[in-house]
């Protein structure tokens, strides 16, 4: 039999002495207590109430106006005052802390169970309720019973503990005499039997050891959770565990997943922190910034001028007694990040583990790596050769913009090879070294010789030349670039990146959205619209672990997928520089193709996280994009809805009219119908569990699903104030389920035959042109004519439908329309996007 199989309780009693050392309880001895061991028992008691009860340290102190409460406090007063260690000894509450079962119930779980995750518990649990619910699903540790969870262990009992773990024939000293053992155990001298435990089964290297300066809790500040604790290496959890009074000492802990398991020993009675920012210094106090905590200290060390500084500080009894400014290497760029290493444009590629983020402009915006971009100017501090802080100095946008090549322009960013040409000539730059190609020959990334840990080459045209890139298609051609490409191997493949000049970059976006026949005034527009769509994504982090702000594809807006010519460089020349402001902020300039007779609140077409709705700026509403009196009222109206999208473009002055898809419908049969749907719904329901829901009696729930049978009924249950729809509910013989935003309603309806044996799906188009097989629904902007058989299934679908895309912003073929009736570039704008200014930046 294994040692980790025996339950201990067959082989032994331990409830033996269970009454004795509930009598002994009030009476807790400790050697080395030097007279304050009583007022921290009182403590101990107080902090096991609310252990016991769940609630957090703060909420049960907050709640402390009675004599518990007082007593809580004076026993606080007392250990701050009266627990200073000498020089030759070192005694702190954490020292004294009891050894609950409870206490043992986690560390058990925590190292000796598989992959535990352990961080969250049900709403109204006690802390510990999850440790013996996971331990519950191991029969050898059967042992563990929650209603002695807040009993205190002997040394007795932890004997027997040990030796049943290790197996018979082995012990683990816990206490030096037998005169202890009916004396209750602390959680320091558990911690070194269990080491011992480990080290004799051959698995000590499952703990984990930190020095770890406590530097506050939740009852010292609100931003920090129940149970969490700042320390300088960062926050940790501390369930079960008295930390409170520790708060400016230094301690050894064992650690595991963030979460402080116990408290080895105590190093020092004073903290320190390695690298912080100085946030403030004035009137004998300075503030620091701890990661996203701001701590404020006594200081008289610290002058003014070191405000903006990341400095490493030491402190005792709240009190800052020595600094040392860190030293942070000259500015830098910031050029790609990912969950190890941070490449900059000057230092390369540096190695991180853990990584603090400070704002350094005053904006108090960037806390967190997650919040940084591409192209954001920092400096930075190392230890041991990997990068341990960076601090923004400048989120100011440069000229120039970082885009993403996919592989066939509509999606996949993982390229097989990379092969580049230039007819001007090109130098390739690897680490220190450059290579010179001439004209029209042939760079290849296979040909390449890659040294571990730089895996960047970066291509520079000579003069004013364009690179080609020779193993790409875009419609059929080889796509040339402006500005420089980098080619980045990756472990499968590599991605590629064009660094291009943002003009530039617009007269590549204007032919690939609209084309560049165009009346002059549309094309301006358009030229606005996208460079403002830029300006705002290019803080974006979505790109940053490949290197980039956007993506060549429409999850950004379609790139050099047709070549610039001249009408698109007047384009962009005549509108050098200028973007739409609201609020003096550049706002997000979506456009899409043709509107169906009104445009789609922002918050009524894409959710935000699990939000939907969502907010709608002011400057994305919903609008009527004909001429004359509204033909219906409340497009929210089925009613209502079905009128309008069954009218064609002659009965509406629309300046989208002439686009051919202003109208669009599609028939489907009950086969077709239930082939698209189910066809769909496993994809969606998996990757969208949030936005698709299925119907268990009376609630929606997330599940995933292959099929939901042959379709009974389809509703549309809410549409948006420009008639799109935001939610359907789709009744199978199989389950119900509800799908929401636009694009989900598109996907789950894609009129897509899947079956090659088969007739492809058509759509129809206003002009009378038949489109097959679409990946998406053309809208969502689209009323339905159901017909049922006798079994009171669906026997066939007709939908009546109109324009083309997600319906929000400026639509191109409107903006066309506006421009042939006589509208200039900032007209149009003006009327798509309500309330907003043009300006030069």
């Amino acid at each position: 039999m294994s040692r980790y199989d025996r339950g201990y309780r067959s082989s032994r009693d331990y409830r033996s002495s269970r009454n004795t050392r509930h009598s002994r309880r009030g009476r807790y001895e400790e050697s080395g207590g030097q007279g304050v061991t009583i007022l921290v028992l009182l403590f101990v008691i107080a902090i096991g109430m609310y252990l016991a009860s769940g609630q957090s340290g703060k909420e049960f102190l907050e709640k402390g106006k009675g004599y518990l409460g007082e007593w809580m406090n004076k026993a606080q007063q007392a250990i701050s005052k009266g627990v200073v260690p000498s020089e030759e000894e070192t005694t702190l509450p954490s020292n004294m802390t009891p050894c609950t079962k409870a206490n043992i119930a986690k560390i058990v779980a925590y190292t000796l169970m598989d992959d535990a995750d352990l961080k969250q518990g049900a709403n109204g649990e006690v802390w510990y309720s999850k440790y013996y619910t996971r331990l519950k699903e191991d029969a050898k540790f059967s042992f563990f019973n929650e209603e002695e969870a807040m009993e205190v262990m002997t040394y007795q009992e932890a004997s027997q503990f040990f030796a049943d773990i290790l197996g018979d024939g082995y012990s683990v000293n816990v206490n030096g005499t037998q005169d202890v053992s009916e004396k209750d155990l602390t959680l320091k001298q558990f911690l070194k039997g269990f080491e011992q435990a480990l080290e004799h089964a051959g698995k000590k290297e499952i703990l984990q050891y930190e020095e770890l300066s406590i530097l506050a809790t939740s009852l010292t500040d609100s931003k920090l959770g129940a149970w969490q604790v700042l320390t300088d290496k960062g926050v940790y959890g501390f369930e079960g565990l008295i930390l409170d009074p520790c708060v400016g000492y230094t301690l050894q802990a064992i650690v595991k997943n963030n979460e402080i398991l116990g408290i080895v020993d105590t190093m020092s009675a004073t903290s320190s922190i390695n690298e912080c920012y100085v946030v403030s210094v004035e009137d004998g106090k300075a503030t620091l910034r701890v990661g996203e905590y701001e701590l404020t200290y006594n200081n008289q060390i610290i002058p003014a001028e070191e405000v903006g500084k990341i400095c490493s500080v030491n402190i005792q009894n709240n009190t800052i007694t020595n600094y040392q400014q860190v030293k942070e290497d000259v500015g830098d760029t910031v050029v790609r990040m990912t969950d190890e290493y941070v490449e900059l444009a000057k230092a390369g590629r540096l190695p991180f583990q853990k990584l603090t983020i400070y704002d350094g402009t005053g904006n108090e915006v960037y806390k967190q790596p997650g919040q940084l971009f591409s192209g954001i100017k920092v400096t930075y501090t190392m230890e041991n050769d990997c990068i341990q802080t960076l601090k923004v100095i400048d989120d100011t946008l440069s000229q120039d913009v970082r885009i993403l090549l996919s592989t066939d322009g509509t999606s996949g960013y993982n390229q097989e090879n990379v092969q580049i040409s230039c007819e001007t000539g090109f130098t390739v730059t690897y680490g220190d070294k450059q290579t010179h190609f001439e004209a029209d020959k042939t760079w290849d990334a296979k040909e390449m010789t890659w040294e571990i840990g730089k895996n960047k080459v970066t291509l520079t045209p000579k003069g004013e030349g364009i690179l080609k890139v020779v193993s790409m298609k875009r419609k059929d051609t080889n796509p040339s670039y402006k500005g420089a490409l980098e080619v980045y191997k990756e472990e499968e493949g590599y991605t590629l990146v064009n660094e291009v000049n943002i003009e530039d970059y617009i007269a590549g976006v204007i032919p690939s959205e609209m084309p560049t026949s165009y009346d002059k005034e549309a094309l301006k527009a358009q030229a606005i619209a996208a460079r403002s769509f830029t300006r705002s994504q290019q803080k974006s982090n979505k790109y940053l672990k490949y290197g980039a702000q956007l993506d060549d594809t429409v999850a950004s807006q379609v790139y050099n997928q047709v070549p610039a010519d001249e009408a698109a460089y007047n384009a962009v020349n005549e509108t050098k520089g200028e973007v739409m402001m609201y609020n003096d902020r550049i706002v997000n300039g979506n456009f899409f193709s043709t509107s169906a007779g009104y445009t789609a609140n922002y918050g009524e077409t894409w959710a935000i996280g699990e939000i939907f709705p969502s907010n709608t700026p002011s400057y994305l509403v919903a609008r009527q994009q004909y001429i004359g009196e509204r033909a219906v009222e409340d497009l929210s109206s089925e009613k209502n809805a079905y009128s309008f999208f069954t009218k064609s473009a002659k009965e509406l002055d629309a300046f989208d009219q002439d686009a051919p898809w202003f109208r669009w419908q599609v028939h489907m049969d009950a086969k077709q119908l239930e082939h698209i749907v189910n066809s769909n719904i496993y994809n969606l329901s998996t990757n969208y569990p949030n936005m698709v829901k299925v119907k268990k009696g009376n609630d929606w729930v997330v599940g995933e699903l292959n099929n939901i049978g042959a379709i009974k009924q389809i509703q549309v249950t809410k549409r948006g104030e420009g008639g799109n729809i935001m939610e359907m509910v789709i009744e199978g013989e199989e389950a119900t389920i509800r799908v929401g935003t636009e694009y989900l309603v598109r996907s789950l309806f894609a009129p897509t035959q899947k079956d090659a044996t088969k007739e492809a799906i058509v759509v129809t188009r206003a002009d009378g042109s038949e489109i097959k097989n679409m990946s998406l629904l053309p809208s969502a902007f689209f009323s339905m004519d159901i017909h049922y058989d006798d079994s009171e299934l669906i026997s066939e679908i007709d939908l009546y439908g109109g324009g083309y895309g997600h319906g929000v912003g400026m639509s191109q073929n409107g903006a066309q329309g506006m421009a042939e009736r006589g509208y200039t570039y900032k007209e149009i704008l003006r009327h798509y996007y309500s309330g907003i200014s043009i300006e030069k930046i």
